[in-house]
């Protein structure tokens, strides 16, 4: 799943969850994150895969911030 979709399929507590999880804030993570407006920490890449439960792949979150190039699938 690419994570702007899933960080829009989220309710309200689950995104506050996940932020949380990700220990950014619930507008960072809306705005900064979602629209990859900011270049992200390592250690908030490997946060945004892991604490999505297996929703987002490491790949889907390198991709999503134009660090590597799409996969052919």
């Amino acid at each position: 799943m690419k994570l702007r979709d899933y960080i829009s399929c989220l309710d309200s507590e689950a995104l506050i969850g996940y932020a949380k999880r990700c220990r950014v804030a619930v507008s960072y993570l809306r705005y900064h994150v979602k629209y990859a407006s900011k270049d992200p920490s390592v250690s908030l890449i490997k946060s945004l895969a892991r604490e999505s439960g297996g929703a987002v792949s490491l790949s889907e979150v390198l991709e999503h911030f134009g660090i590597t190039e799409p996969s052919c699938k």
